[in-house]
């Protein structure tokens, strides 16, 4: 196999959750450019049909699974579901995440309630897809959670959420050693700035305030993409990244952290 053909996931099965909109949408657009039949997973069933149309007229196999990560028993369904139609599942992307009511909460403050769904959110639930998707890869696989550069920074308003995030480093490293038996690969990307609609529904900023704010501060000299972090994820996921396992990259525009 050539260099450039390493970077194509022709014949692969991927799953993206939190993918109807924002980086989740643009990371299961990606990896259908790069050859992937791919199943889109969030909340809105309106959301993941939309995109799994898209995907479907770039010639791959696509549909959409309306389901909450937080609903302990969707995703094994909604894994099931992507095994018995589709034939295989290969590559598990863990995007869902944030927060449910697009608030901020200094730690002062938080409650034992928020608390816990903010790590469930953020944590437990990008384990049990890592575990539950490992648990089906029966020929190697590859797992990437997105998580934020906020897991190595101070996040005023974000405490749980940056904590989580650091956490999920490390079981990422952890998994990547507990699953090299099977040839399943785990690694993390951490975006930085990328004007969503959550991140301006939770920033309750517009895009052009946020270039204002933001720019300044990256070195790259632009807030980011959802394709900045689809490239990303299709690395992680190709035959070009057989060998690299454990990691975590900030595609951040070179932003401090």
């Amino acid at each position: 196999m050539g260099l450039s053909e390493q970077f194509r996931l022709d014949g692969q099965v991927a799953v993206v959750t939190g993918g109807g909109r924002g980086i989740g949408r643009g990371i299961a657009i990606g990896l259908a450019e790069c050859g992937a039949d791919v199943v889109v997973v969030a909340r809105r069933q309106a959301d993941v049909d939309a995109v799994a149309e898209e995907i479907r007229a770039l010639g791959r196999r696509s549909f959409g699974i309306s389901a909450d990560v937080m609903d302990w028993e969707s995703i094994p369904a909604a894994l099931d579901r992507v095994v018995d139609e589709l034939g295989r599942l290969d590559i598990m992307v863990n995007n869902a995440g944030g927060t449910l009511d697009n608030k901020m909460y200094a730690l002062p403050d938080i409650s034992l309630e928020k608390f816990d769904e903010q790590l469930h959110l953020n944590m437990k639930t990008k384990w049990w897809g890592a575990q539950q998707a490992a648990a089906r890869m029966d020929d190697g696989g590859r797992i990437i959670n997105i998580i934020s550069i906020a897991a190595h920074k101070p996040s005023p308003g974000f405490g749980v959420y940056s904590a989580a995030n650091m956490g999920m480093i490390s079981m990422t490293r952890t998994l990547a050693v507990e699953l090299a038996p099977k040839r399943i690969t785990v690694n993390c990307i951490a975006p930085g700035v990328i004007v969503t609609d959550m991140f301006r529904d939770t920033m309750g900023i517009s895009d052009e305030d946020a270039r204002a704010r933001f720019e300044q501060l990256i070195p790259l000299g632009r807030t980011g993409e959802p394709a900045d972090c689809a490239a990303a994820a299709a690395f992680f996921a190709s035959p070009a990244a057989n060998w690299i396992t454990g990691q975590f990259i900030d595609v951040a525009g070179g932003q401090p952290t």
